[in-house]
This record gives C-alpha cells, structure tokens and sequence, in this order.
C-alpha cells in the first residue's frame, strides 16, 4: 500500500546565501506591526534577500506582535543614508502609530517616492497602504497590502492579501534583480 501524499517540505533559508541576491529595505517607526515585517523579511530572505532596517530612530525601533508584546530591532541606518540605488526594493510594514509617524517625516516620504519613481518593487502593509498610495499619487487604493511596481500600484484585501503580496514582491525582486 502507497504511503499517504505528504506536503513537500517548504525550502529552509541557508543563511550564507541571505544578501547574494540583492537587499531590501525596510522602513520602521515605533509602533510597527512585527508580524507584518517578519512576513516580508521572512519571503524576502528565502528568496535570498537581505533585509536591512532604516528608522528615523537611532539605534532601536521598537513595533508591536500580535499578543501587542513590544519587541526591539536594531536600526541598519538613518533614511538619508539609505539611496535607492542600495536596494533592489522597499517594505512598509503597518501599525497605525508607526505609518502617521513615517507620513510625518518628509525623509521617509521622499524615500518611498524615490523608490516608486525609479520603478522598484515596493510592499505596503496593513495601515502602510495608504501611505503608499499617498506617495505614489494614485486614487482609489485601498486594502490589507498593496504592491508598486514600475509605477503602478496594485492592492488586495482579504485574509492572504498580506502572504500574497509579500510573495509577488519577492517575485518582482527577484525579476528586477535579474535585470540589472
């Protein structure tokens, strides 16, 4: 008798190939939602992504679990240190305090808009959406995650919005990171 079909395993992250195909970079402010980041750091990182931190914040930047636990991440560098020309692309994690901080901060809304104009892939989360569609001047974008790519920003909403756009964004990664 055959052995039941079992789900293939999912492919583990080596950790010496983390940052052979590019970095991403994430922009955080205090109250960050650190399910959405480690959701997109995570794909990114298994795509062979290096995922580095930048926060108006100087050396910690402190986001929210799901339990609403405070967890601590070490800044990589300031938002004017952090040239688009570094990254192969951009995630915004949600969390409402941590989006109007970075909508209040004229550098992080010129990295967002620096990225969106030189075509790079950017992934918005949860209340980042709207900052995002905010940025990138377009109408009518709404919903749990939205992806800019090339110029165009493309949003779902739903349960897997989220795990979906992360996906695609390391897709979108992973094709600009070729093309270079």
């Amino acid at each position: 008798m055959a052995a039941p079909h079992r789900n293939a395993r999912q492919r583990r992250i080596d950790l010496n190939q983390v940052g052979e195909a590019g970095r991403v970079l994430a922009l955080l402010a205090d109250g960050f939602d650190v399910p959405d980041f480690n959701r997109a750091a995570y794909q990114a990182e298994r795509g062979g992504f290096k995922t580095l931190i930048a926060s108006p914040n100087k050396s910690l930047v402190s986001g929210r679990s799901d339990t609403r636990e405070e967890m601590n991440f070490v800044v990589d560098m300031a938002p004017a240190d952090a040239g688009v020309d570094k990254f192969e692309g951009l995630v915004i994690p949600g969390g409402e305090r941590s989006t109007k901080l970075l909508m209040e901060s004229q550098d992080m809304r010129l990295l967002v808009h620096d990225f969106v104009k030189a075509g790079k892939p950017v992934l918005a989360l949860g209340e980042a959406v709207a900052l995002l569609a905010e940025v990138s001047e377009k109408q009518g974008v709404e919903g749990d995650a939205a992806l800019a790519l090339k110029g165009e920003v493309f949003a779902g909403s739903g349960e897997d919005a989220a795990e979906d756009a992360s996906k695609a964004f390391v897709d979108a990664l992973e094709v600009t990171a070729n093309a270079a």
